[in-house]
């Protein structure tokens, strides 16, 4: 999460699209609102006829009806929407719509601007405004990195140092219980960013920015798939070995939602694209070339 909101923060800065707040409204409307209505109000749909036909809750008690229940679940207005991982687009939206205030800092008072975000946010003066507070602040960092013009690859040549520091620091955590994960999200980005670079030019990196253009699909279509898996895997937890599932089921879920995208595509290329938010390509051809950004240093696996 704080590395591709900084990334966000990056694209949006680059291309000065604070400054146009029309233009800004309308792009993401299409490419962030779209598919969270979508995808949050189906899945919600899905789970209220579930319950109503089996009674099996999911994440929300729907029935009986509760009006602040159901606004958290199809908005997620003060927690996770229902479809849990579109929390993070839920925040992008506020992102976006802070844009603009953001820009100003950016352009006038940097440091300053990024103080009062950290300050804010980190602190929770914003209350339920932003779920997870560490995203604006990585979103100002990007916008940092745009505005001011940060070299990108600046850390590439410590690239196996920065990956080293950043699984030593992941098993740290682990080993000693820590679960405030604010600090490693903070230097994350910086760490795993260079340590991407590494895949530059190999065999498995342009395997990976070739299936990048199923990511963002997969991202907003995992969840009831992979609750679909963990209820069957209850049932046949007795035989199968718990490593077995934890391992196999988000290979099974990426299979399939892959197939899911390539069939879609095909069958109706117009009424998906514009679900997913125009990255899905018309006919079934990959849109790579739009869908991938052009960043600073040529960090295609990102």
């Amino acid at each position: 999460m704080p590395v591709l909101t900084l990334i966000s923060g990056f694209l949006l800065f680059r291309t000065g699209l604070d400054q146009q707040w029309h233009k800004l409204a309308t792009k993401k409307a299409r490419t962030i609102l779209v598919p969270f209505l979508v995808f949050n109000l189906g899945l919600l749909a899905a789970a209220y006829a579930l319950q109503r036909a089996t009674g099996i809750t999911t994440s929300y008690e729907l029935i009986p009806f509760d009006a602040r229940t159901w606004l958290d679940a199809a908005f997620g207005l003060t927690r996770s929407p229902i479809n849990y991982p579109l929390n993070f687009l839920r925040d992008l939206i506020v992102l976006m719509l802070l844009a603009p205030l953001f820009g100003l800092f950016l352009r006038k008072a940097p440091w300053l601007g990024l103080a009062v975000v950290a300050l804010v946010f980190l602190n929770n003066v914003d209350g339920l405004l932003v779920l997870r507070g560490l995203m604006p602040v990585m979103f100002y960092i990007g916008g940092m990195a745009a505005v001011r013009r940060w070299n990108l690859q600046a850390l590439d040549g410590y690239a196996w140092l920065c990956l080293a520091a950043f699984v030593l620091s992941c098993l740290a955590m682990l080993h000693w219980r820590v679960t405030n994960v604010t600090y490693l999200g903070l230097v994350a980005p910086f760490l795993i960013w260079p340590a991407a670079s590494l895949l530059n030019g190999s065999a498995v990196g342009r395997w990976l920015q070739q299936q990048s253009k199923y990511s963002f699909f997969i991202f907003i279509a995992h969840a009831p798939i992979l609750l679909v898996t963990w209820m069957v895997f209850q049932k046949l937890s007795g035989h199968v070995p718990y490593v077995v599932y934890w391992v196999g089921a988000p290979l099974l879920v990426v299979a399939l939602l892959t197939v899911v995208y390539r069939i879609a595509a095909y069958l109706m290329p117009s009424a998906f694209a514009f679900i997913t938010g125009g990255r899905a390509a018309r006919g079934g051809e990959s849109d790579q070339r739009r869908a991938t950004p052009e960043l600073a240093g040529g960090h295609s696996p990102h």
